[in-house]
């Protein structure tokens, strides 16, 4: 689906879609499919007592338990079915999949043999379910998911009238942004099985994909059509209100999610969530106290409690927050998020060191995040290294062009180093700066002439290279500012008092009375009471009746 990082962040690293855990028809699988995970551990224990259903009971179990995060259950269940039955090749599909989530490759891959030994080789099920392994494993890279599907292609080769390994296909596809192929083996499973709500929810998420927002809506409402009680259904539509800036139809539509999923922590942890992403920061704060409350590992509401602080402004208990989170956390689930979060807290509390090296990490995690070096040169600005604040803009070209506001951030870090050298009387260091200041808010005005900031920007920069007013370095911008602005008084007011004031400056050690009233006198139609103006036309008044 289409995802910005909030939503890998929270929904996604927390909750991946679900994956298949048994054989179409299974009413357990059914029970998987809506989310309802208590429901379906109840049946599927129900079953284990049956010699017939034992062995694929025993490896949804685990499957559920590792779905959940929960690996010692999970390889119970797994090595319960292996001691239960020897042949038992889908329980060794499921100690290898356990084996990729806790990142040993080798282990999985001698599992994934010993499940591919013998008849388990010749399964379809056990194939596809090898090949799920592979397409759903924790950062699986590209190869993994190519190997994934070869082994989905040879259980379908077993058996075409699979539904379920087609949808898993689709996956696999989807995850490679080959979406031609993605949609026709899902058009597929919809044809082996025409009340195959999933497959119709992963027609949505693939047409939300690819910003076709129409027919992703459609599909989604195709799929609750089939199953009304099909939560994960509502769960996508409300997410893809979410991608097209329908905020309020977005919550309404996830509330539906939460009425009809399971009661459980983990349905009120995806609803914490959603609630972060959609901005209501305080009642996803109140969420995930509950939850945690529970579940007081939870890793996602122990991350989202910390960014729910931040973004509540209440940047103390964020600190406190995601210190806490940082150093429980198993350090291979920690995200560039979390250590942009860290460094922005950091930040605001005034730590810039900690805060830049967190930023770094952040970066480095995850280069394409514009919007984070931003936070990265505020934070060298603020620790006085305004060279490296500089280049972390230069870092960002490579990304993307520079906007107008990068432009005014980085003239503003000139500005900031100019001042610091004009504080330590070093006059030349300072002019250097503020001529860059200058050039830089220059692009602005170059590419947009009319931009009435961008000439207020520049007369500031020059007027810090002339502060005795001597030479007026100020004034064409100023006019300018003014030309542009004063149309919209009330916009600029502002602007319009010190530009309208240094003017009135200007012109008053030039001689130049009547223009110095004229100006002094903007500054008071603009602000009546302003005392500057006060004083400057008594002065002015004075000097003229001398004469």
């Amino acid at each position: 689906m289409t995802r910005n990082w909030k939503y890998i962040a929270l929904m996604a690293a927390a909750f991946p879609a679900t994956a298949a855990v048994a054989q179409t028809g299974d009413a357990g699988r059914r029970a998987v499919d809506l989310e309802r995970y208590e429901e379906a551990k109840s049946i599927y224990k129900g079953q284990l007592g049956n010699k017939n259903s034992a062995d694929n009971a025993y490896f949804a179990l685990g499957d559920i338990y590792l779905k959940t995060d929960n690996t010692d259950s999970a390889a119970y269940y797994f090595n319960q079915g292996i001691a239960n039955n020897k042949r038992s090749y889908i329980n060794h599909v499921g100690l290898g999949k356990l084996a990729l989530e806790q990142g040993n490759r080798a282990k999985a891959e001698q599992a994934f043999g010993d499940a591919l030994s013998g008849r388990g080789k010749r399964d379809p099920y056990v194939l596809a379910m090898v090949g799920d392994a592979y397409v759903n494993a924790p950062n699986a890279t590209e190869a993994d998911i190519n190997k994934g599907i070869e082994y989905l292609k040879q259980a379908l080769e077993r058996d075409s009238n699979n539904a379920l390994a087609n949808v898993v296909l689709g996956d696999a596809y989807l995850q490679l942004k080959r979406g031609g192929e993605a949609m026709s083996s899902y058009d597929r499973a919809i044809q082996l099985d025409e009340n195959y709500a999933t497959a119709y929810m992963r027609r949505g998420q693939l047409y939300t994909s690819s910003r076709n927002y129409n027919e992703a809506e459609e599909a989604f409402k195709k799929a609750i059509e089939i199953d009304p009680n099909f939560a994960p259904a509502y769960s996508d539509l409300g997410e893809l209100y979410y991608f097209a800036g329908q905020y309020d139809k977005a919550l309404s539509t996830f509330q539906k999610f939460v009425d009809m999923a399971e009661d459980t922590p983990e349905t009120s942890a995806k609803y914490a969530s959603f609630l972060f992403l959609t901005k209501n920061y305080d009642k996803a704060l109140q969420e995930a106290e509950e939850v945690l409350q529970e579940q007081p590992d939870n890793t996602v509401m122990n991350r989202l409690r910390a960014y729910s602080y931040m973004e509540l402004g209440q940047p103390d208990k964020a600190l406190e927050a995601i210190e806490g989170y940082m150093q429980k956390v198993d350090q291979s689930k920690l995200i560039a998020e979390d250590y942009e979060y860290y460094g922005r807290i950091l930040n605001k509390n005034n730590q810039s060191e900690k805060a830049i090296e967190n930023l770094e990490k952040a970066l480095q995690m995850n280069n394409a995040n514009v919007e984070l070096y931003a936070e990265l040169a505020s934070a060298y600005a603020k620790n006085n290294q305004y060279d490296q604040a500089i280049e972390v803009y230069e870092r960002k070209r490579t990304n993307v062009e520079p906007s107008n506001a990068d432009y005014y951030y980085m003239g503003n870090i000139y500005m900031m180093a100019g001042e610091e050298k004009a504080a330590a009387n070093d006059r030349e260091a300072a002019d250097q700066f503020f001529q860059q200041a200058d050039s830089t808010y220059g692009k602005v005005t170059e590419a947009n002439p009319t931009y009435a900031y961008g000439h207020l920007w520049r007369a500031r920069a020059q007027a810090s290279q002339d502060p005795e007013t001597e030479e007026g370095l100020a004034r064409p911008h100023y006019e300018e500012f003014i030309k542009i602005a004063g149309a919209d008084s009330d916009k600029y007011k502002r602007d319009l008092i010190e530009a309208n004031s240094y003017l009135g400056y200007y012109y008053y050690l030039k001689g130049e009375r009547d223009n110095a009233m004229k100006y002094w006198q903007e500054v008071k139609v603009l602000d009546p009471a302003n005392p500057q103006a006060e004083a400057a036309l008594n002065e002015i008044g004075k000097s003229a009746k001398q004469k």
